[in-house]
């Protein structure tokens, strides 16, 4: 039977082999766990680990005579689950962490290595002289947000004076043209909140279906799991808590949805009888937000309304459509379809009421939860996106009947991708109204992001 550890090293070589992300590769690993803690553990090691991928292999690169690149995947696997689990989970003793590392590079590689393996780990954890106090020692702390940062008896990143950005950079794991970018826009303040921010674990954030958020609260409490109300009507954040063993998460009581994507759905404002296109809708939580909010305002006797979900790729719409079965029958009616990844969609002019365009982004604002995206990302990919973001706006908005609405949401905190793409639009549709949105930075209890509803008038087809 494999240890939570054993599977943790699978998904990170899987992970290093084949480019896949966290969230595939652990979820396809956790059933073979029947202990909840154990699959929290994997879980929490491998997000871990990719989280601080670059600060664990700075401190490795500064004491293996073996440059990084050369070795074994499954020893270089087993060095970072171990250090990170020393380092970063204080409930873990470091002995046991090394311990399970050296015995698993012996059984899956070169015995030999094992020595290497043992000898490296202990070098850098003897070099850990405890909790840094005093004035910052920015070649020698490691930063560990929500707690107290370590220090190093030995310089071990960049030179702060050469280039602050390649010592943020590798102290908190993200691209250094990225921390350029924001220490010129933000300044030194806010881009160490975000940094702290996107190496952080994110809450488990949940969204009530309309009216339900007490007894969902009440069901966590039951269960014995702590939750608490967030911010949005019917946000719960369950910090603590496990998606796929929650039971109201299972039963269809409450989805999984960070706070700030739970506002999108009501700004679209979705009226009865209304037709509402969600396009690039995977996975889905958007459109059965919609869903919720047509089925909560539902008048007896009056249309309930149609919502259509759309991707380009079909083994998403296959998700979607899984997913939109869920809701109960009865209520505005749901389907999921696939449309082409260029040229006109398949639904004809002025046919919606509202449009979501839910972008594909840098996802700058979700970095904690999609913890690889950072590691890939290169500065020529914004420009690439916004390309993206302006051909996607150009076909939907035809879609968008007179008096209706395109909202257009990311989960980037980059203003090209954002307030650029609605001037943008503006600038080509003077006659359209905007009508509101939100332009949020990550917080502790949610991601950041954009949306921007825009209407168009109601004499538009005149």
């Amino acid at each position: 039977m494999p240890t939570a550890r054993d599977l943790a090293l699978d998904a990170l070589i899987a992970m290093e082999r084949d480019g896949t992300r966290a969230k595939e590769t652990v979820d396809a690993l956790r059933d073979q766990l029947a202990d909840p803690r154990d699959r929290g553990l994997l879980t929490e090691i491998v997000y871990g680990v990719v989280r601080r991928l670059p600060t664990l292999d700075a401190l490795l690169a500064a004491v293996s005579k073996t440059p990084l690149r050369k070795l074994d995947p499954a020893v270089h696997a087993a060095l970072r689950c171990a250090l990170y689990q020393a380092l970063f989970l204080d409930r873990i003793p470091a002995f046991a962490a090394v311990d399970a590392a050296v015995e698993a590079v012996k059984t899956r590689t070169n015995p030999r290595l094992a020595g290497f393996a043992n000898g490296v780990l202990r070098t850098i954890l003897r070099s850990v002289n405890g909790k840094a106090e005093g004035a910052e020692q920015p070649r020698c702390d490691l930063p560990r947000p929500g707690t107290f940062a370590l220090r190093l008896s030995r310089p071990v990143f960049p030179d702060p004076a050469r280039s602050l950005a390649e010592n943020l950079a590798v102290r908190y794991a993200h691209p250094a043209w990225l921390v350029d970018r924001w220490l010129g826009r933000l300044g030194a303040e806010r881009t160490r909140a975000l940094l702290a921010l996107g190496c952080g674990k994110p809450p488990l954030s949940l969204r009530a279906r309309p009216g339900r958020r007490d007894e969902v609260l009440a069901a966590l409490a039951s269960a014995g799991v702590s939750a608490r109300a967030g911010a949005g009507p019917d946000e719960v954040l369950a910090p603590d808590g496990d998606a796929i063993a929650l039971d109201v998460v299972r039963d269809g009581r409450a989805a999984v949805q960070d706070g700030t994507a739970q506002r999108v759905a009501p700004l679209a404002a979705p009226r009865p009888g209304e037709r509402v296109l969600d396009l690039c809708a995977a996975p889905g939580g958007k459109a059965l937000h919609v869903l919720d909010l047509l089925l909560r305002d539902a008048r007896p006797g009056a249309p309930p309304g149609e919502v259509i979900a759309a991707d380009v790729d079909p083994a998403k719409v296959e998700h979607l459509a899984a997913t939109l079965a869920t809701r109960p029958p009865g209520g505005p009616a749901a389907r999921a379809v696939v449309v082409p990844a260029h040229g006109p969609l398949p639904f004809a002019p002025a046919s919606f009421d509202v449009v979501i365009v839910d972008a594909p982004c840098s996802n700058t604002g979700v970095f904690r939860r999609r913890p690889e995206v950072r590691l890939r990302l290169r500065p020529e990919d914004v420009a690439s996106l916004v390309g993206v973001q302006d051909a996607l706006l150009d076909r939907a908005l035809p879609l968008v009947r007179p008096g209706g609405r395109l909202v257009y949401a990311t989960c980037s905190i980059e203003p090209e991708e954002n307030e650029g793409r609605v001037a943008r639009l503006l600038a080509a549709h003077p006659r359209l109204v905007r009508r509101g949105g939100f332009d949020v930075a990550p917080t502790a209890d949610a991601d950041g992001g954009f949306a921007a509803v825009l209407e168009v008038p109601a004499d538009a087809g005149a």
